[in-house]
């Protein structure tokens, strides 16, 4: 299982180093026709914006589950009436 976790982990880094450089690739593409720094800026306004994005959907979400585990607390409530009743 260590071994594993490892191997994710190490392959989610790899694809975010990708990202990475695909995201510097399109700063130099762009910078093809206009600076650089202006490139820059207008890739990382880009990016900012899609991850405002998906966080706000990502938090929308998360409000809408409920974080109580409902059915545990009932067999909870159930095993303690058990209890109760074989006590008696």
């Amino acid at each position: 299982m260590g071994q594993g976790a490892a191997l994710a982990a190490v392959g989610g880094l790899i694809a975010f180093v990708g990202v990475v450089y695909l995201l510097l690739a399109a700063v130099f593409a762009l910078g093809a026709t206009m600076s650089l720094g202006l490139a820059a800026l207008i890739v990382g306004a880009v990016v900012l914006v899609i991850g405002a994005v998906l966080a706000w959907v990502g938090v929308g979400r998360l409000r809408s589950v409920n974080p109580l585990p409902e059915r545990t607390i009932e067999t909870a409530r159930e095993d303690a009436e058990w209890l109760r009743n074989r006590m008696r």
